[in-house]
């Protein structure tokens, strides 16, 4: 018995022709130039809640430190008596934050997230260094100083006089930053728990300071 041929029958082709590549890559194309940007924002944004989070936990752990040293914080407190009163002159800033390592969860928090050309310690011992902080100290800073200026990114444009490792500050001065970390931007942290943000050159106006006192920073 004969069974009759069935006709062939055309088949749908799921395969991508040279025109579907070329339509998906110049989709994919322009879907990166519209986002990548925003996504860059973000990324920078998120860096600098999480470098405003770090200092305010520094700050935090400076006045909690003071609670149990008269109200002082490390860099008024002899050395005998746990702080670092005489390694202030040294210009190091590291040995003031090591005294603070029962106040800070970790030493992760040294370091700015958009730190780029740092990496963080991994403890406060041996690993601590000045090269592994993001932030510099005011050495005449004082707790309870509202607007008395505690720390701040680390970038700054002022410099230091020839023979000294500290910078001077007075009410003539203001602070400015390279781009290093948050491009011409930078946060300072004050004695009372604030910390916000300034572009260069503004924020002088808002750290008090009296006139013919001097502070000093250590920079690390």
């Amino acid at each position: 018995m004969n069974i009759p041929a069935q006709s062939a029958q055309p088949k749908d082709s799921c395969a991508f022709t040279v025109v579907d590549l070329f339509i998906t890559i110049t989709c994919v194309a322009l879907l990166a130039v519209m986002f990548l940007p925003a996504l860059a924002r973000s990324k920078a944004r998120s860096s600098r809640i999480g470098c405003v989070t770090y200092m305010a936990q520094i700050g935090l752990a400076f006045r909690s430190w003071s609670l149990d040293n008269n109200d002082h914080f490390p860099m008024q407190v002899p050395v005998a008596n746990g702080g670092t009163m005489e390694l202030v002159a040294s210009g190091a800033v590291y040995p003031h934050f090591q005294v603070l390592s029962n106040e800070l969860s970790t030493p992760k928090i040294l370091l700015c997230p958009n730190d780029g050309q740092r990496s963080y310690s991994t403890n406060f011992t041996v690993d601590l260094t000045d090269n592994k902080l993001s932030y510099f100290l005011n050495m005449d800073a004082m707790n309870g100083d509202g607007a008395g200026l505690l720390s701040g990114d680390r970038n700054i444009t002022n410099k230091s006089q020839v023979g000294v490792r500290l910078v001077s500050f007075t009410k003539a001065d203001s602070i400015a930053w390279t781009k290093e970390i948050h491009c011409e931007k930078g946060h300072l942290a004050f004695a009372d728990g604030r910390v916000a943000s300034f572009g260069n050159g503004s924020a002088g106006a808002v750290i008090k300071i009296d006139v013919g006192t001097t502070n000093w920073l250590a920079v690390p």
